[in-house]
């Protein structure tokens, strides 16, 4: 909700949750990374036996625990993580990105594939780097960004 990360950040990391073997594994990529040059400085992949089943709304219970122990095993903690999901832009105001903050104690920002709830005011524009804030009631819950022409926000 608020910009409280390092000034100037120094570095950044990018998080991922997928599954294998028919779901009963639990698999969580993290990847560390210098906030100016964008080089790799680690990166590390997490296996979890699954815990929890799918429940639609509560999807951070079922993958929280393998994205700590990604977390956990890179050689230093970021200044900022992107977290494949939802912040605050989730129906609960409480998607992955922003449980996993709340959880490490880091600033987090949640990079989602489409709105959960939120709209719009104004279409967006099909050019690479376009963008628009995200609201709901009212409220700025987040931004769309087109990140390459012909492709959702």
């Amino acid at each position: 909700l608020r910009d409280g990360f390092a000034k100037p950040l120094r570095t950044i990391a990018g998080f991922d949750v997928g599954f294998e073997d028919d779901g009963a594994t639990t698999r969580a990529a993290a990847v560390l990374l210098d906030a100016d040059t964008l080089a790799v400085l680690d990166q590390q992949v997490a296996r979890l036996p699954t815990a929890m089943p799918y429940i639609p709304g509560l999807l951070s219970f079922r993958e929280l625990p393998a994205l700590f122990a990604a977390l956990d095993m890179l050689k230093a903690k970021p200044d900022l993580a992107f977290v494949d999901g939802h912040g605050i832009a989730h129906p609960r105001r409480l998607g992955i990105a922003a449980h996993f903050g709340v959880a490490t104690g880091l600033p987090s920002i949640g990079v989602a594939k489409k709105v959960l709830v939120g709209e719009a005011r104004m279409a967006l524009h099909d050019m690479r780097g376009a963008f628009t804030p995200l609201r709901d009631k009212g409220e700025q819950i987040g931004w769309l960004l087109r990140s390459k022409p012909k492709c959702l926000p």
